[in-house]
């Protein structure tokens, strides 16, 4: 095993994670105390009728969207109608969480990689809005699920203390760096034992369905097993080498805005007492689906559409197109 090589990649790795996210948690957290989080809150509100799930739930979709799944729970474990919550209604929020979260900071993440924000948040939420919609009326329909939700929550407690919320984003920050060194390591074990290739080998098939060439199977690799927020330094250190071709470099993000950290999230999520095969299987369904006919539509697109709306100059300008 190459140590140096590996400590080399962790540092770059790091270096390029925490210049987005530490900047991004300030940012958030004064929109929180301006009253920004409340007003979009109240946006949400009308939505959730849309979608199945109660008004008060919005709040704890809006946090998981500009935070992370685990402060969504945080809310939801206070809320009243927590106790009334079906199994279709907690699929269904976990669902729009798992699409939708963490957006100031994964949004980041795949511009710096190339792809523009107003698409990653068109894919995450405008396709996660979708899938929910459609659950919706596909559960009330058949009627499938409408027991009561087994919640498995634990009981938080919530602080306003900017000192508290100072301490519980540094370690934070540190429980990332510890991820990220153990899991650098790791992927090198993999790479040592041919366990990397082979999953590469088992995801090309479906990159090539949905229209992604086989050189971005590594990004693919990374996003769906370490996640967007653990696994952003690679892929932009990936992207960056202008190896992939730009359009493969857009399939294959939108596909990680939808179907990412699959281990992580969803485990998280299961907490709220949802479906598991909705949450995994049905998601990684509709993820491959809702990319193979972006990417059929976005291929018949000109180039100075690619430019304006699609991609970034962050992709090499040596990058093949195709």
């Amino acid at each position: 095993m190459n140590v140096k090589k590996v400590g080399r990649d962790i540092v770059d790795v790091s270096v390029e994670l925490f210049k987005i996210m530490i900047p991004t948690l300030i940012i958030v957290k004064i929109l929180q105390e301006l009253g920004i989080v409340d007003l979009l809150t109240a946006v949400m509100s009308p939505l959730m009728s849309v979608i199945g799930l109660p008004a008060d739930m919005a709040i704890v979709l809006t946090t998981a969207m500009l935070t992370n799944p685990y402060a969504g729970l945080i809310v939801l474990a206070g809320l009243p109608s927590l106790e009334t919550m079906t199994v279709a209604q907690a699929s269904i929020a976990a669902s729009f969480i798992l699409f939708a979260h963490s957006l100031p900071v994964e949004v980041l993440i795949c511009r710096k990689a190339g792809v523009r924000m107003r698409m990653s948040l068109f894919v995450r939420v405008g396709g996660g809005f979708l899938f929910c919609f459609l659950l919706h009326h596909f559960l009330q329909a058949t009627g499938w699920l409408a027991a009561e939700a087994f919640v498995t929550l634990p009981q938080f407690t919530q602080s306003t203390s900017l000192i508290d919320w100072g301490g519980d984003q540094i370690k934070g920050l540190i429980f990332v760096q510890l991820v990220i060194i153990v899991l650098l390591f790791f992927l090198e074990f993999l790479r040592i034992i041919g366990v990397e290739r082979l999953i590469r080998l088992a995801l090309n098939p479906f990159l090539k369905f949905m229209g992604v060439g086989d050189k971005a199977a590594t990004i693919a690799v990374v996003g769906v097993t370490l996640g967007l927020g653990f696994g952003g330094g690679l892929l932009i250190k990936e992207v960056a080498t202008g190896d992939i071709p730009r359009k493969d470099v857009f399939g294959v993000l939108s596909f990680l805005n939808l179907l990412h950290s699959v281990f992580e999230d969803t485990s998280v999520v299961m907490l709220m007492g949802p479906n598991l095969f909705i949450v995994l299987v049905g998601r990684t369904l509709y993820a491959m689906l809702f990319v193979y006919v972006l990417m059929r539509v976005a291929k018949s697109l000109p180039e100075a559409a690619w430019h304006r709306f699609l991609t970034n100059n962050q992709i090499p300008a040596h990058s093949p197109a195709q």
